[in-house]
């Protein structure tokens, strides 16, 4: 059982999902398991995350509910004694206020 679990939700995000994926891939602490939460994108976010090979990467689709949908899901797959959530659009905010 993984110490942390981290839970993206994602919708059309694509382009953003990935960077937030690498930035946990690039942590020092590696006892946890990545969750991603796609609800109903429309873009290529099934096939970018489908691409990535990582046994502790989980990607679920789930029809469009919203982010608190997306995130109790999240929380219903998770095995971790903790749970973190990092929002996929969090780079896409971040650039567009430079």
């Amino acid at each position: 059982m993984p110490k942390v679990s981290v839970i993206i939700p994602t919708y059309n995000c694509s382009s953003w999902l990935l960077e937030a994926i690498d930035s946990i891939f690039n942590q020092t602490f590696k006892d946890y398991e990545l969750i991603v939460v796609d609800d109903g994108s429309t873009d290529d976010t099934q096939s970018r995350v489908k691409a990535i090979e990582d046994k502790g990467l989980q990607y679920f689709y789930k029809e469009s509910a919203g982010l608190a949908s997306a995130r109790n899901f999240g929380i219903a797959k998770a095995t971790g004694d903790f749970i973190a959530f990092l929002d996929c659009d969090l780079a896409k905010s971040t650039k567009t206020q430079i």
